[in-house]
């Protein structure tokens, strides 16, 4: 393999910073892809490079004086990440699409995929075997002009050459939300913000040199994106990619990886805290299975939850894993990923008053448990992003308001959408995320999102606390509830209606669970749901990323269930 090129401009962009620091190591280890039978294909940067170049030369032989997407939907594996770093190579605007889950309704997944081809128009579509074949071809047409790469054509180059040249400034990629509140948005990412943001993550992180991360999470979303896949690279610290899919039907293959591959750093979602504490099951691994090496188990992307840290902490407590490695993060796509991260080590609850905090949204510590909530820190803002709580800056410490950023690592905004952009910031710059918080002692607190606040007989509810509530009752699907609420003219305020998934199969052990939700929730939360229904499993529907749709579940509810007894009360 030779390489070929000419200087590279000296503004950095992220395939300029890739090529000059693969080139000091062209032999290092860029990662190790398992499959679910533990299979691996170990990949240097000699490999991943001849890879990309040949998808890079796909490209350019196709490319048009415009820059253009190029929209990746491809399964875990070198492929996947290949096709993604040629089109950056190539200079066109990347994006990673979801390929078909085995748990979505076949139906559902190629009209949202010909949706998602409509909105972005990509000029071309990278579609694996696997993917190919749930992937309705009708659908591009709906992109004037769209060009579908199969993997399997593109061979590898055997001359090198370095990325095209491109402005620091501009669009690098194009990352899409998860999709639970509706159709996907386009987050435009610059090569500046997310090579600055990389910077200060990994600072403070304090990464090292030695440190290996293992992800189950999917490319398409940020956290799988920036933590696992491009900060990695950037950094020169080798990846453990497991399939998703493959992390669902056995989640041990991700300690069993953890230990076997030293992983030091894992991200996590806050439900899979609690899934892999309640469906891995006890004495799993030999006793030289060791987790003591791991610096930091992160949970990110949803509300952080104490409950699910503590669960997971004392599940494998024998497998060497402490509350000292548990950190959390508050991150999302549109500031490329985190806005804040605690220190290793010091994650805080912060315990306060329900009264105050329901009835005039503002905190009130108390030492105690009695009437009391309690609220995970998510740490500080990373150097350069400054959080503020509603739009008034004067607002005081611990006032309960919706989350509010401006920073250097902020997107350039909605792709196509100038409309969602301009509707996402404030008259003076500030990007409005729709979360709920407070800021307390300079670290952010995440209580929930204004979209979703339900207010019930006066009082405000957050849907995430309520589904933690539902999930601790025996009988629930760890992961596996939603909670909405329902206008009630009649009264004035919502009903609050719970759907909750469980493997029990008689109507009346159904019912019975249901009655023990009901009781639970009222019981905590002195709130009653006006319906609860006890489910199958895969009723429910989560987005792509993995999360609860909630908007979508409402609608199942309001299509499918309205009005129905069974299994309800």
């Amino acid at each position: 393999m030779t390489r070929q090129g000419t200087p590279i401009p000296a503004d950095p962009t992220l395939g300029e910073t890739l090529w000059r620091a693969w080139m000091e190591d062209p032999d290092g280890l860029v990662g190790v892809f398992v499959s679910g039978t533990g299979a691996e294909l170990r990949c240097d940067r000699r490999r991943l490079l001849a890879r990309v170049q040949g998808f890079a030369d796909r490209f350019a032989r196709e490319a048009e004086p415009e820059r253009g997407i190029a929209a990746i939907c491809c399964h875990t594996g070198l492929d996947q990440i290949a096709a993604f770093l040629g089109a950056l190579w190539a200079g066109q605007l990347p994006t990673f699409l979801a390929p078909p889950s085995p748990r979505m309704e076949p139906r559902k997944y190629r009209e949202s995929f010909a949706q998602m081809v409509t909105h972005i128009q990509p000029r071309w579509m990278v579609v694996d075997r696997l993917a190919l074949g749930a992937v309705d071809p009708a659908a591009l047409d709906g992109a004037a002009g769209c060009r579908l790469v199969r993997p399997e054509a593109v061979t590898d180059a055997t001359a090198i050459r370095p990325p095209a040249p491109q402005d620091g400034a501009a669009v690098a990629v194009v990352q899409h939300s998860s999709g639970t509140t509706g159709l996907q948005k386009g987050v435009a990412l610059s090569h500046g913000a997310i090579l600055l943001h990389n910077r200060r993550y990994a600072a403070a992180l304090d990464l090292q040199a030695d440190d290996r991360v293992v992800s189950w999470l999917p490319l398409y979303h940020d956290m799988g994106f920036i933590a696992c896949f491009l900060m990695p690279l950037l950094e020169r610290i080798p990846f453990v990619h497991l399939s998703p899919f493959d992390w669902a039907r056995r989640p041990a293959l991700l300690l069993e990886q953890m230990a076997r591959q030293g992983g030091t750093r894992c991200w996590l979602p806050n439900f899979a805290f609690v899934f892999m504490a309640e469906s891995i099951r006890e004495g799993h691994g030999s006793p030289d299975l060791s987790l003591s090496h791991v610096r930091s188990w992160i949970d990110c992307s949803e509300p952080v939850t104490a409950a699910a840290m503590d669960r997971f902490v004392a599940r494998f407590a024998p497998l060497g894993v402490t509350a000292a490695q548990c950190g959390a993060s508050y991150a999302m796509a549109e500031t490329v990923f985190a806005v804040t991260q605690t220190p290793p080590g010091a994650t805080r609850v912060l315990r306060v008053d329900e009264s105050a905090f329901r009835q005039q949204r503002r905190i009130v510590p108390l030492d105690h448990d009695a009437g009391a909530l309690g609220f995970v820190s998510n740490g500080p803002p990373l150097a350069g992003l400054e959080v503020r709580i509603g739009a008034a800056p004067e607002a005081a410490e611990g006032q309960v308001g919706e989350i509010q950023l401006r920073g250097a690592t902020c997107f350039s905004g909605y792709y196509r959408r100038p409309d969602l952009t301009a509707a996402a910031f404030t008259g003076d710059g500030w990007y409005r995320t729709g979360d709920l918080g407070f800021l307390w002692r300079g670290e952010v607190y995440v209580t929930g999102r204004s979209k979703e606040l339900l207010i019930i007989q006066g009082r405000n509810f957050h849907p995430a606390e309520i589904e933690a509530r539902v999930m601790e009752v025996d009988g629930v699907h760890p992961g596996r509830a939603v909670a909405f609420g329902l206008a009630d003219p009649a009264s004035g305020t919502e009903r609050l209606i719970l759907l909750a998934e469980s493997a029990l199969e008689t109507a009346g052990d159904r019912k019975r669970l249901a009655l023990k939700i009901r009781a639970h929730v009222a019981q905590n939360l002195d709130c009653t749901p006006a319906e609860v229904h006890v489910l199958p499993r895969q009723w429910l529907v989560k987005s792509t990323s993995g999360k609860l749709a909630r908007n979508d579940n409402r609608a199942k509810y309001l299509r499918e269930l309205t009005g129905a007894a069974r299994h309800a009360v």
